[in-house]
Parts: C-alpha cells; sequence; structure tokens
C-alpha cells in the first residue's frame, strides 16, 4: 500500500541474524553478519514473534545488543525475524565509511562547491584533525578553467614544480640558470675541493664565491686539475694578468710563472687574520679541451690600513678537459673561518 504522509527518503534498514529459541530463555543476543550489534531504541524495531508483532518496551525490551522478552521463551516459539528501521528521515546523516567513488557522481573529479565568498577548497587536516591546510581555487572573477596534474615520479631534493604549460607538473632544479652546488663552511680548512661530480659538461660557466678569514699572512690561489685531482696543474698552461689599485694601477703580467692563479696578485699577501679576503672568481667552459677563461674581483688587505683592490683574468690552455678545481691558500696557513660556495651556470 502507498506511504501515509511524507514518503522518507533516507533509512538504514537492517535484519539482524536468525535467533534460534533456547527453551526457558528470555534474553537473547542480536547480531548483525555474526557481530553483536546495538540498536538506537526498541522503537525503532520491527520483533516478529510466532508471527505476531511485538509492542516495543512492553513485550521487549532491550540492553545493548541483548534483546529480553516479556516471558522466558519454550519449545516451538519462532522468533520469526528482527527488523532494524534506522532514523526513517528525510535527510539523513550518513553512516562512517560508507561512501565509495561510485557514489560519487561527479567521479572521478570530485568537486569543492564554493560560496560565502571563497572559492571551493580542500582542506587537510592533522591526524587528530586539529588543524590543516586548505588548497582553494582561484576567485569567480578570474574565470579559470584549467587542470594541474601531479608528476608520475617522487620528487629529489631542492626540486621545485614546474609546469609545462598545459598543466602537466614535473619536479626541476631549483634554478633554470644559477644552481648552488656546494656551500662550505670553512673551520681551519687547507683547501676547498670541487671534483669531477661538480665540474661537468652540465654547465658552461661556474662561478665560485670567496670570504676567507686566514690563520696567517697568506695569498689565495686557484688550481686546478685533469684527472679529478690526482695530479695538480703544471707551470706550462697557465696565461694569467693581474691589476692592483695598491700604490696606483699596475699591470702584472706574466706567461706560465705559477703552478696556480694567485688570486691576491703576485706581489701581494694578505696580512690581517680579523679581516676577510674577499673573491668572485668566474670560471668558462672548463671541460673543454682548451682556453678555459678565468676572472677573478677581489680585495684583501694588504698592509696596515691599506687595502689591495684585485682584479685579474686569463686562460688555462690545456689539451685535457679540466674536472678538479681547489682553492687554497699559497702558503703554510689555512682558512680559519669564512665560507666558499660554488654555482653551476648554464
Amino acid at each position: 500500500m502507498p506511504y501515509i504522509g511524507q514518503q522518507p527518503i533516507t533509512g538504514n534498514f537492517i535484519k539482524l541474524d536468525t535467533i534460534s529459541v533456547v527453551n526457558g530463555q528470555a534474553t537473547y543476543s542480536m547480531q548483525k553478519d555474526s557481530a553483536n550489534f546495538s540498536p538506537a531504541s526498541a522503537q525503532q524495531m520491527l520483533v516478529s514473534l510466532n508471527g505476531i508483532i511485538q509492542n516495543p518496551g512492553s513485550s521487549f525490551t532491550i540492553s545493548g545488543h541483548q534483546i529480553s522478552f516479556a516471558s522466558n521463551l519454550v519449545t516451538g516459539d519462532v522468533i520469526d525475524y528482527i527488523l532494524i528501521l534506522g532514523d526513517v528521515l528525510n535527510v539523513g546523516t550518513v553512516s562512517d565509511n560508507t561512501i565509495t567513488n561510485d557514489k560519487l557522481a561527479t567521479a572521478p573529479t570530485l568537486i569543492s562547491k564554493g560560496g560565502g565568498g571563497s572559492s571551493g577548497g580542500i582542506k587537510l587536516n592533522c591526524e587528530q584533525n586539529s588543524h590543516g591546510v586548505t588548497l582553494r581555487g582561484p576567485s569567480h572573477s578570474s574565470s579559470q578553467n584549467y587542470t594541474l596534474t601531479l608528476p608520475s615520479t617522487a620528487p629529489s631534493a631542492n626540486k621545485f614544480l614546474q609546469t609545462d604549460g598545459s598543466g602537466n607538473l614535473s619536479f626541476a632544479d631549483a634554478s633554470a640558470d644559477m644552481v648552488l652546488l656546494s656551500d662550505n663552511t670553512l673551520s681551519g680548512a687547507s683547501s676547498v675541493n670541487f671534483d669531477n661530480t661538480l665540474i661537468t659538461s652540465t654547465y658552461k660557466m661556474y662561478k665560485i664565491y670567496i670570504i676567507v678569514y686566514p690563520s696567517a699572512t697568506t695569498g689565495l690561489g686557484f688550481y686546478y686539475s685533469t684527472d679529478n685531482g690526482s695530479t695538480m696543474n703544471s707551470t706550462s698552461n697557465v696565461r694569467i694578468g693581474h691589476e692592483s689599485s695598491y700604490g696606483g694601477n699596475t699591470a702584472y703580467r706574466g706567461t706560465s710563472v705559477n703552478s696556480y692563479w694567485a688570486l691576491t696578485g703576485y706581489y701581494f699577501q694578505h696580512t690581517s687574520t680579523s679581516v676577510p679576503m674577499m673573491y668572485e672568481v668566474t670560471v668558462w667552459n672548463p671541460t673543454a679541451s682548451a682556453y678555459t677563461g678565468l676572472l677573478s674581483y677581489g680585495v684583501h688587505y694588504a698592509a696596515t690600513v691599506v687595502y689591495s683592490v684585485q682584479r685579474g683574468n686569463g686562460s688555462i690552455e690545456s689539451a685535457s678537459a679540466i674536472n678538479y678545481i681547489r682553492i687554497a691558500p699559497n702558503t703554510s696557513a689555512n682558512m680559519a673561518s669564512g665560507s666558499i660556495k660554488l654555482y653551476g651556470v648554464k
């Protein structure tokens, strides 16, 4: 027959497992799929005993997952069924863990509607649901419709997300042009070395930034190797020149004068342990088989109340690719403190 009154929209209707009567017993456990089941109240239950619907509260009562009839049942009595009607309402509360992908009309895309002056968002809570981070869509005024697809592989360290212009994301180097390759904090170091894992054909140019507090009077030298540090450079391939502001502008030029490139120049060493030597060095095309370009700018303490401003340039004429660079004092002093950073430039 048709439903009298407003038709219910939702309801959790459950038929419990069959119960076998025990002679002289009034109380029985209610189960669903062999697990104890506790109805919210007796008023939401239809209980049929011997073909007769029982009156909740007088013919039977419940306590947790147990039902107790008003009198003991005997052999021959039959509990026909127990039906749990649930909360019959026009709008119901969805039970936990019951919504699947198949129930989402928007699958495979979950839509979060905007409202209250804010665009739709998805909030990712912590494990205790006390706080979280929200991802929110653009505003209505932007009129945007696009899709961002996450990369198919996990990122390595120091990467960022970039898009191909069609919404496909990938992980890329933190800088497309200039990348920090090595960051060295000095503490009594005798040298800082950049080996063939850093000096590669990936980069056409390298920048070295130097701030060094030496332990004694010294200069700084630029050394190189073509066999990853096993043999450092000889004197035959270095073509360098320096210009200093110490006592006037004087160019010092030489051919094959040192086994290293003296960043502090030929004649002026740094004479303070409390003032740093500061240099920027550019190395062009070190992995080419000839003519690696060199350029440096810097300043060091040359004498009492005298700072020497140095500019150096030149080339290394090596028949083999350079794959190892060393920055080190050119005396027995060490680098007491400071830092040396290596950047690769594509």
